[in-house]
């Protein structure tokens, strides 16, 4: 006996970004708040307010790409402790270090 592909209906077809829970669903309660509309920023009003800093890092971490190798363990626990304790991001670490050796190479 061959088996016979159930037919799709439109309903039941998912389409990224329109998810809604359905009509029985009860409503959550206990703290949780409906999120709040942020306003609609248009291309003039944008062209006049300042880039917000999280905007910045957003298209500065866009330009980061992955460097991967391995280190002995006791310099990868020495080198993310220092980063901690003078509150520092790896990566930042990484490139100060590089650039304070470039200078002191004359590059």
């Amino acid at each position: 006996m061959s088996k016979k592909p159930a037919d799709l209906s439109s309903g039941l077809v998912a389409v990224k970004g329109a998810a809604m829970p359905s009509s029985d669903m009860p409503a959550r309660t206990g703290g949780i708040s409906p999120p709040v509309p942020q306003p609609i920023v248009t291309v003039a009003d944008a062209a006049s307010e300042p880039v917000p800093p999280a905007t910045a890092k957003a298209e500065k971490e866009q330009n980061l790409a992955p460097l991967n190798f391995r280190v002995s363990a006791a310099f990868r626990r020495d080198f993310k402790t220092y980063a901690a304790t003078h509150d520092l991001k790896l990566n930042e670490l990484l490139r100060l270090s590089f650039d304070a050796y470039r200078q002191q190479k004359g590059d």
